[in-house]
Order: structure tokens, then sequence, then C-alpha cells
């Protein structure tokens, strides 16, 4: 493959005949073909002079140069000059012949943005953030890459790359081709002579395979240039009062087990109250009668400005939780209020975090820390679930936690936490401060429903704060009235202070209360070797009873307590293996001692995702006997044959005992988007050696999930059916009412869009406006599609920070249109519906071409020609003319326009068109009729 470019314009040149002997031009011979015009060597010679340029021929039969784009801000590393327009083929179904890739110094830079949306792919670049997420393929595989911190991680596993594997632009992400092999779980071809890239699947279809009755409408896929990556943010703001919203799950049937007919409920509710986010649960037991329920008023601004002075990032008050001191005092909840101006996403390298969420009946959820899998819940208390204490390692931690349901659902939220060693910008302060009665809620339906604890009751009063000294000394100290583990009121005052030494975190925390307990703890943090160690150690005296230690205390004074937390990993054919290994002692004043030793780990073979852990357990009195144990699991899951969702568990037991101790497998299968299916088995090798098998359905119509479910075990041949209703009743500010909708309206936010031909342009649907159906919306709990009216209304976008949407054209009965950004960044917040009109503007297309009429000879298309079209009042639309002179500009606004050589170019080819080209396009849109310019090549124009 060759390339020539002449004053910036790259041309496509074909050999059409041997060289013939004795004739030259400036070195040129035989014959050259530029696009559709067919020059022998001495008019090439006279064209050669005209452009002031040399065009230099080699013995190769093709040369291709394509023309540069219009003129765009690149980043440093891109450059013009390497921009090649490639065919972009997959399974050799042509997608475009203009795929936008750079040729870096002979490595291939594709836009991962475009390609992502030619093909459908649920994915979204983020260049501002220098982020990329989504999900791939029919197997939903979560994918993060954050460039910023240089993480990458696909499936649960990191994935390998480094700063050269991807360049940011101010409008996508271009990756190298090799990576995209990676990402897409496709074989990538180049084939340079012919600017093709040839994408091949290996099993499992792309989405754009899975509609080809889209294909005639693929030049929609890509949007237009003013609107290229760009992300429709929509903000909720909190409100005074907002009408809630309701999530609702009913079950009922019959068991041989005793209630013989259970029937359970769990009820959520959210909205704005006060300018708070309000949040309640309601939920029973198996009878059918209230047994717990909670409320919270929670407002969140990661940017501070709450209360006033104070600046809180974060305030919320009724069933809340009290924050946790470095040596003492731990979490508790309760009735209260809590409030901080920390960082809502940072933490330190020596705090323990605890994760929270809403899990309805029958779900079950697993958290994996930095693809390694930290535990899991299936039982929800109050209606939630809950990790305590969860260790971090120094850096950037993706925190994903997946939940699975009763009908075959699976969904995943990610979190990036970054995590250092705890010092504070020299100057900077930070609080945190909560009352809470402890255990206690706002609405007591049933005081026995939990296990009483030392201090239910009581109040429990905590306040840490951390001043910035210096740029690399931070202190701290802290507060607390409390019940503690032992049963006894305290009072607490803690110090610390948080710095480095030899690029290593240190912190040093004491305290000590009005018992006469003290204790000091130490700790240092650091990537040895590139080994992430966090090592702690605490010395205790005068029964000092610490609640902060990772296993909570129950009540014993310590006498001392060391740990050791390492993260590292081992790299395999194709990728890493993360692994995670932790070590505890404990020392207690009466003697005892334990150690507790802990590994993780998680990787994929082949397609299967798998995750290890092991558990060991050594506890020694004086004159007792020491217990021993180590037990295990193995976890599995893989998406079969793109068609089953399958997941399997087996746990066993290796001290004081090798035996197995239970296993389980359950697989689900969508059958189209209305039905799922569910098989499972579980087997107990205890001494029950029970077997259960289950079975269901579920129904997912369009205003509720309804489920059949089933199960039996023997050898007590006790069985179970069961039917459960899940929906959602929410206010559409579309209709002006409560609808009822499938299930999340509540736990997260909500959207109700209205899409229109806006005829009067005034961005509002008002009379004469034409309701646009078929508008389809994908990032919700389901997919979503306007209707006659124009509505839709999307809810379960969670309660993260920012949500995306994708909306699509392609359904659509009206193709002349143009729109808002297709790409949409909700900020949600549970219970909330957000209302977003969506104008369409009726648009036009028109085919241009641009010809040459070589002396005595026929008319030709001329290639590779920047053309502008622009009416009054608005910015030019630049494109350049394709292999045959032709270009197609599409969604046109109405209006008069003129079409014009780029002066630039014109003027460094001497070239000029010999009459105006104008044409209009109508108020209803459509089709005109193709418009043709003639140019000629002028030295009269020439520099």
């Amino acid at each position: 493959m060759r390339r020539a470019v002449l004053h910036g314009m790259t041309l496509l040149m074909t050999c059409t005949a041997a060289s013939t002997p004795g004739s030259a031009a400036d070195g040129v011979s035989g014959n050259i073909q530029l696009a559709h015009l067919t020059l022998d060597a001495a008019e090439l010679s006279d064209l050669s002079a005209r452009l002031d340029d040399s065009l230099s021929v080699g013995r190769e039969a093709d040369f291709v140069v394509v023309a540069p784009p219009p003129q765009k801000k690149q980043a440093i590393t891109l450059s013009e000059d390497q921009l090649l327009l490639f065919e972009l083929r997959v399974d050799q179904l042509s997608v475009t012949d203009s795929l936008a890739v750079y040729d870096s110094g002979g490595m291939l830079l594709v836009p991962l943005g475009e390609l992502a949306r030619m093909l459908d792919i649920d994915m979204t670049v983020s260049p501002g953030e220098r982020r990329v997420v989504g999900t791939i393929g029919e197997a939903r595989r979560s994918l993060v890459i954050d460039f910023a911190t240089n993480t990458a991680r696909l499936a649960g596993k990191p994935l390998p790359f480094d700063a050269r594997d991807v360049v940011f632009t101010s409008t996508d992400a271009y990756v190298r081709a090799e990576l995209l092999s990676a990402l897409l779980a496709v074989q990538v071809g180049i084939k340079g002579s012919e600017l093709l890239l040839d994408l091949t699947t290996l099993g499992e279809k792309l989405p754009i395979q899975q509609r080809l009755d889209r294909l005639a409408r693929l030049r929609e896929l890509s949007p237009d240039v003013e609107g290229a990556d760009t992300s429709l943010r929509i903000s909720t703001p909190y409100r005074g009062l907002t009408a809630p919203s309701f999530d609702v799950n009913l079950e009922t049937g019959a068991s041989t087990r005793t209630p013989k007919f259970p029937r359970r409920y769990d009820i959520r509710a959210a909205g704005d109250v006060l300018w708070t986010n309000f949040q309640g649960f309601m939920g029973s037991d198996s009878k059918g009668s209230p047994s717990s329920a909670r409320l919270l008023f929670e407002r969140i601004d990661p940017e501070g400005g709450i209360l006033g002075p104070l600046d809180a990032t974060r305030a919320t008050a009724g069933d809340t939780y009290a924050p946790a001191l470095p040596i003492g005092a731990r979490s508790v909840g309760g009735r209260g209020f809590s409030v901080t101006s920390s960082a809502v996403e940072q933490t330190s390298v020596f705090d323990r975090i605890d994760l929270r969420g809403e899990l309805p009946i029958g779900f079950d959820v697993e958290l994996y820390v930095n693809d390694v899998l930290r535990g899991g819940q299936e039982t929800p208390v109050q209606g939630r679930y809950e990790f305590r204490d969860v260790p971090l390692v120094r850096g950037i931690n993706v925190i994903r936690i997946v939940s699975y349901g009763p009908r075959g659902e699976r969904s995943e939220s990610t979190r990036i936490i970054s995590v250092g060693g705890g010092a504070l910008p020299k100057g900077d302060f930070t609080f945190d401060a909560g009352v809470v009665q402890q255990d206690r809620q706002l609405v007591t339906l049933d005081r026995n429903i939990n296990v009483p604890t030392p201090g239910s009751g009581d109040v429990r009063a905590v306040l840490g704060v951390a001043y910035g000294l210096t740029e690399t000394v931070t202190v701290t100290a802290g507060a607390a009235s409390y019940t503690a583990t032992s049963g006894d009121q305290r009072q607490l005052g803690t110090l610390g202070i948080r710095t480095s030494l030899f690029g290593n975190s240190l912190t040093v925390d004491a305290a000590h209360d009005d018992r006469g307990g003290s204790g000091v703890v130490t700790g240092i943090a650091g990537q040895p070797f590139g080994v992430g160690v966090i090592a702690r150690h605490a010395e205790y005296a005068g029964g000092f009873v610490d609640e902060a230690l990772p296993f909570g205390g129950d009540g014993r004074p310590l006498k001392r307590y060391t740990e050791i937390n390492t993260d590292f990993t081992l790299r395999k054919q194709g990728g890493i293996i993360p692994l995670s290994v932790r070590g505890q002692r404990q020392e207690y004043v009466d003697g005892t001692e334990t150690w507790i030793g802990g590994f993780r780990s998680s990787s994929t073979i082949g397609k299967i995702a798998v995750s290890g852990t092991l558990d060991y357990e050594r506890t020694s009195s004086p004159g007792a006997v020491t217990n021993e144990t180590l037990v295990g699991s193995v976890d599995a899951s893989t998406f079969a044959a793109f068609q089953w969702q399958l997941r399997g568990s087996l746990d066993f037991e290796l001290l004081p005992s090798a035996r197995l101790r239970a296993m389980a497998v359950t697989a689900d299968r969508d059958i189209e988007d209305k039905m799922a299916l569910r098989l499972g088995f579980g087997h107990s090798f205890q001494d029950d050696k029970k077997s259960t098998f289950q079975a269901g359905t579920t129904f997912r119509l369009g205003f509720a999930d309804l489920s059949l479910m089933g199960d039996y075990t023997t050898p007590g041949n006790d069985w179970s059916i069961g039917l459960t209703m899940s929906f959602s009743i929410v206010q559409d500010p579309l209709r002006g009412r409560y609808v009822l909708t499938r299930p999340g309206a509540a736990s997260g936010g909500n959207l109700a869009l209205r899409a229109f031909v806006d005829r009067d342009s005034d961005d509002r649907f008002s009379d004469g406006d034409e309701p646009v159906s078929g508008l389809s919306i994908t990032g919700g709990v389901s997919p979503v599609v306007t209707d006659e009216e124009g509505r839709a209304l999307v809810t379960g976008l969670g309660a993260g920070r920012t949500t995306r949407l994708q909306l699509s054209l392609d359904g659509i009965d009206n193709p002349f249109v143009s729109s808002p950004p297709l790409d949409l960044a909700v900020v949600p917040r549970p219970g909330r519906t957000a209302s977003l009109p969506f104008p369409l503007k009726s648009t036009g297309e028109v085919l241009a071409r641009i010809t040459f009429k070589r002396p005595e000879g026929p008319v030709v298309g001329l290639s590779a020609v920047q053309v502008m079209v622009k009416r009054e009042g608005a910015d030019g639309i630049i494109a350049r003319t394709e292999f045959d002179g032709s270009v197609l500009f599409e969604r046109l606004p109405a209006g008069d326009y003129v079409l014009t050589i780029d002066p630039q170019q014109a003027e460094r080819l001497g070239m000029v068109l010999t009459k105006p080209m104008t044409f209009t396009i109508p108020t209803d849109g459509g089709f005109v009729p193709d418009v043709t310019g003639e140019v000629v090549f002028t030295s009269a124009t020439r520099k």
C-alpha cells in the first residue's frame, strides 16, 4: 500500500496500464486513474504542475490514500495526515465505507464510540471523564476502562492495557485494533491495501447482526458532526414535595412446611420531601403480618454545600447509621441523624467500608472488589443487603454488586473508589458526625424480631474530624459516647496522625475511655514489588474494648491484635489472576488466642468465571481444647450457548475433616422478551443428605412480573409452590396519573420522555406538533418504545451518580428528522421521575455531485473534494466527496442552502465551480432533487 498526499488532499490511485517505454512525466509512467478520472502520463504531468506538487508512484499495482476530514481539534498524538477511511465489515457484511481510522506509526487506532454506535453495542465513551463503560454481548459482560487511573476490567477480570492502547480526543476514544478482539470477542482482520477492517464473530453475534432489518438505515446510526458523542445531561434537583413511587412484591403459595399457606409482602416507597430524598420500606413475615419498617431522609451533594457553612456532602435523618472511629466505636444503625463532609467516593486505605442496598424477596447478591469475590447474601434483612467491614487496597478499587433474581434477573452496579493514605491537602478540614438510638427504628413493629444486642435502645453519639496540617501530615481527633459490646456505657476520645514514610502510608491512632481503658493502633500500607500490603498492629490495656476491629469484637477485652492483608496478581496466558491473602491474630486478656486466615481469588477459565475461597480459623484457650477449621468454596458462572445463564457453587471442609458440605446449580434462560425459565438443584452433604429440585417460570407483563415457582426436597418429600407478583406504582407526569409498571421505580430513578416533531421550534410539545412513536430507549430495567402519543416511561435507573440511556431512531416511521443527542446521562434518585421533552426537527437529504470534464473526454466524478453547505444564520456543514464525486448531506433543517468548495482547498488546487450550487429543504423535509456542480482547474487562482 502506498499513499500520496497532494497539498494535504489524499488521493485514491490505481495503475491501469503497464509502463510505456519512452513515456514519462516527472518520473511517472503509465496511466494513472484518479477516482473516475483517468489521465495519461502527459495529462498527469500537466495536472501535477497545476497542483504545484509532485506525485511519486512506485511499482505496486494499488495506491490508496484518503482525503482528510474537516478540520477538527485532535489530541496531540493524532494529526490529520494520519487519518484513513476504512471500510468496516462484520462477517463479510459491509457496515460502512467511511470509518475514520488513524494510522499512528503503523499502529491503527479505531474510534470506539463510533464503532459501538454502528454495531449497536451498549457502550458509552465519555471523553471528558476519560472513561469507557458498558456491557458487552448477550452475557452482558461488564466493561470499565478508566483511562485517568489506568484501570480496565472486562467480565469481572483485569484487562491488559496501557496508555498506548487508548487515545482520547474531544469526541471519542481511539483504541488499538488489537484491543477490539478482547473487548468484543471478535477476530479483527486488517487489509491495509484495501483499507478494510474485517470483524469476524467467534460464536456470539454482535447486536447489529440480530437486527438485519435495520441495515437500510445504517447511516442513521452515526450522529451528525455537530452532535457527535455529546450526552444530554438530565439532572433531578431536590424538590419540596414530589409524588412518591412504590415497589410492591406480593408472594403467596402452599407448602408442606409451616406455615402451610405462606404469604409475604414488601413495599418500598421513595420520593422528595422537604428538599431531601425520602426512602421507606415495610415488610412482613411469612404469615403476612408487618414485621419491619424503616424510613430515611437523605440528601447527597458530591460537591458539598449541604447545611450551609458546614459544606457537607451527605446528610441523613431517620433510620441511619452513626459513623465509625478508627479505634473504639464502630458504625451502628438506629434512628437518628448523620452528616459528613468527607468525599463521597474516597476513603483511607486503613478504613473498612460498609456497603448496603435494597434486596427484594428472593434475590441474592454477590460482592466483588477488584474482581475478587468478597461475599454474598441471600436473605434480606429489613429488605436490604449489608456487607460490613469490606477491606480495600491502596489506589483504585472497582466494587461490583451483582444481584440475581428468582426469575433469572441479573443486574450489576459498579462503583470506583479512590483509596489513599487518609491525608488531606494542607488546610482542608472534614468531619463525620452522627447520633442514633442504637438498633431502634423510627417505626417499631416488632421488637422481638431481632436478637437483642448490648446497647440496644441506648444513644450512640460519634464525632470524627481531620485537618490537613501540612501537605504530608494530617491530624485527626474523635469523640464518642456509646454502649460498647461489653454492655457498659463508655465515653471515648481519640487522637491520630496520617503521614507517609519512604513512599508508604503511615497511620497512628490512640484512644482512651472513661473506664481506664486505652489502646494504640499503628498501620502501614505500601506496594513493595507490586504487592499491595496493609499491616496493622494494636496494643490494649485497662480492659479497652475495640469494636472497630474487622470481626466487630465480642465484648471481651483484648491484649493485642495484628493484621496483614496482601493483594497481588499472577500473570497467565491471556490475562492475570487477582489474589487476596489475609491474616489476623487476636490475643485476649484471658489468654485466648485466635488465628484467622483467608484466601480469595477469581479468574476466567475459557468462558467460565470462577471464584475460590479458603478460610482458616484456630482458637486456643488455657485449659481448653484447641479448635481448628478450614473451609472453602468454589463458585462458577457462564453464559452457555449465549442462551443459558448458569451458576454453580460447591462448599467443602478440609479441617477438622475433609468432606463436601453443599452444592447448588441454577440455570436461567430468557424465552424472547416476555418469558423466563429457571431450573435449580441443590444438595446437602451433611447428615440430612437433602436434595432440592426447583423449577419456575416468569411472565414479564407490561405492568408487572408474574412468577410461578416450585420446589421439592428429598428424602422428606417436602414441597412448596409459590406465586409472586412484582410491580411498581409510579406517577407519570406525561399522563398526569399513577400507572403500573415493572418493578424498580422506587429503588431507583425514572424518566418520562415525550418524543415529537417540533413544528414551531419552541422545544415544547404544543398544538400542531406531531408525536413520534417507535423511538426506543435502552438502559432501564427493560427496553421501552414510545407509544402513539410519543410517550415513554423508563424505570429502574438505579441510584448511582449517573445512569446512561441510549436512544435509537431506527423504529420511527419518519427517517427525515434530526434529534437532540441520542445518549442521555441521567442523574437518578430513588422514586424521582424526571420529565424530558425530546423535540425532533424535520430534515431533508440531498445528494450533491462534483464533476470534472476532461478535454475531449467524458464528465467524471471528482473524489476527495471538501465541500460545505450553509444556510443563513447557521454554521456550515463540511463533508468530502466519495470515489464517484458524490456526497450525501443528511438531516438538514428546512431552509435555503448554498454549496461551496472549501476555500483553502480550492485555492490550493486551483479549483473553481463553474456556477453556484443552491437547493432548498422544504418545511416537511424529505428528499430534494440532486444537485450537480462542475469544477475547472485554472492556474489563475493558484498562488
